[in-house]
């Protein structure tokens, strides 16, 4: 019966194939084929664009005014200027007890600003004030020394800020400083310009 099969399959195959031979066999004839030939073509002369008019330049806008800030009204704070006259007078960053005496500046900075009422407007004012009455020199002198206390004012209000007090002979009611107090040396120093 196998055979049969694949007899039948064979013979189905072969027939298949004889007729797609016949089919591609088969020609059509030739019709008529037409040569065409290229006929010159007369190319019409290309034209220059008219030039175009130069576009007017845009108006520049006007700049924006820069906002004058308000007039801050004078402000004296003894206190303040008598703390800032020591930074100048006692801090000497690079000689022997420097640190300390930084640290001293710092703590009456901080208790200054543990007591003061002032606001931030009024500290910035007072540290202009002040800084207004100084000479080049006692300018330079102060800023050489201000960054001392400043960084001594963060060791203060660390877990080791009493410890240093004492070092510096302070006494340590005050200790720990409140963020009042922080704040207003971060106004004085912004104040003197250094933020």
């Amino acid at each position: 019966m196998m055979k049969k099969i694949l007899t039948a399959l064979v013979i189905l195959l072969v027939l298949i194939m004889l007729l797609s031979l016949s089919a591609c066999g088969k020609e059509e004839p030739v019709k008529d084929v037409v040569v065409l030939t290229e006929v010159p073509v007369m190319a019409e002369p290309v034209k220059t664009p008219e030039p175009t008019a130069t576009p007017e330049p845009e108006p520049t806008p006007e700049p924006t005014p820069i906002p004058i800030q308000p007039e801050l009204p004078e402000v004296v704070d003894e206190a303040l200027n008598t703390i800032l006259d020591s930074i100048t007078a006692d801090v000497h960053p690079g000689t022997a007890g420097s640190s300390l005496r930084a640290a001293q500046c710092a703590a009456k900075l901080l208790a200054w600003g543990e007591s003061s009422n002032l606001t931030d407007d009024e500290i910035y004012s007072a540290v202009g004030c002040w800084l207004d009455e100084q000479s080049d020199e006692r300018l330079l002198m102060f800023f050489d020394s201000f960054y001392p206390v400043y960084n001594a004012s963060y060791d203060l209000r660390s877990e080791n800020g009493e410890g240093l007090l004492r070092d510096a002979g302070m006494a340590t009611e005050a200790w720990p400083y409140s963020d009042k107090a922080a704040h207003a040396v971060e106004m004085v120093y912004y104040g003197c310009g250094l933020r």
